[in-house]
């Protein structure tokens, strides 16, 4: 038996700078520190961050006057600022804002976009934190949020019942590479193809009809890393939280491809039959997902199927 590890499986750079910008903070700070809503998606992080000390709130309500608090990773909508300077929380001082760089680039995008005449359509799910907080610079809660590439009739009625003058789509930074495209395909072959590719540079906002590839080089890197183990393996592993989209994502993309899949949190839910007449094993992560939680469950595997079986393991 073999098993790969995914080369980009794991923590992606934003969750790494949130997680150390939430530790260095309750490390310095004397009283409690807050972090509003789920720092990121992993309950084994979670749990670690609250035994050192870390108070997570999953309302604004919850956190007291002046108290020192993090944002996390995902964004957050203006209101949470707003609502947090009420409360004297406030950047400079003890507000620690550890959203990841490449959110706030999709923010900036869907604002030029809506300044330059734009109706802007996001490719998102509707509950998670990253497209309420890219919501709130759009039509707040009357964005159009399409969630999956079959919705594209949906996309079409709303642009052609409304009559906008120019249409711009955006997707959340964690979506499917292959859903994104195939809802644009979806939409241009009732369309005539009038949705054309707009640069993330944002350099030519002339057209009418147009789309931006807003999701994140992280995503795309452990999205294609599924692409080659299923070529190669005949069972791959996803480890990732309950409730991370880009880890969903890896697993649904594995299942595409009609490889058996399975979705963990964690090495104990592991089950022995999983791996009766398998070759070659892959293992993948979400960008949420620590290391050793990782190293875990391969080491897992090897009790399973007994060290002897194993010959390699390989990062493709």
């Amino acid at each position: 038996m073999e098993i790969k590890v995914a080369k980009h499986a794991g923590f992606c750079f934003g969750v790494k700078k949130a997680i150390e910008i939430a530790e260095e903070v309750a490390q310095s700070n004397d009283g409690n520190t807050y972090v509003l809503g789920q720092l990121v998606h992993n309950e084994k992080v979670i749990k670690n961050l609250e035994d050192k000390g870390i108070i997570f709130a999953d309302d604004i309500s919850e956190i007291p006057q002046n108290a020192v608090t993090v944002l996390r990773a995902h964004g957050e909508p203006g209101t949470t600022y707003k609502l947090l300077e009420e409360k004297s929380i406030v950047k400079g001082r003890n507000l620690n804002d550890a959203t990841c760089p490449l959110v706030t680039l999709v923010h900036n995008v869907a604002i030029k976009l809506k300044n330059a005449g734009y109706e802007v359509i996001l490719f998102g799910k509707h509950n998670h934190p990253e497209a309420i907080g890219t919501s709130y610079h759009l039509r707040g809660k009357s964005t159009f949020i399409v969630e999956h590439e079959d919705n594209h009739q949906k996309v079409i009625d709303y642009v052609n019942r409304n009559h906008f003058k120019k249409v711009a789509i955006i997707s959340q930074t964690t979506m499917s590479v292959f859903g994104y495209k195939n809802l644009i395909e979806n939409i241009n072959k009732e369309m005539n193809n009038q949705f054309k590719e707009i640069p993330l540079s944002l350099k030519n906002l002339d057209v009418k009809y147009g789309f931006v590839d807003t999701i994140c080089n992280p995503t795309k890197q452990r999205q294609s890393d599924v692409d080659e183990l299923a070529n190669e393996c005949d069972l791959i592993i996803v480890i990732g939280g309950k409730n991370s989209s880009n880890s969903k994502e890896l697993h649904a993309k594995a299942l595409e491809y009609g490889v058996e899949s399975y979705f963990i949190q964690s090495a104990e839910q592991l089950q022995k039959e999983w791996f009766k007449g398998k070759e070659k094993i892959g293992v993948t992560a979400g960008a949420s997902t620590p290391d050793y939680l990782i190293n875990d469950v391969v080491e897992r595997i090897r009790e399973i199927v007994g060290q002897e079986k194993i010959n390699t393991e390989i990062k493709i």
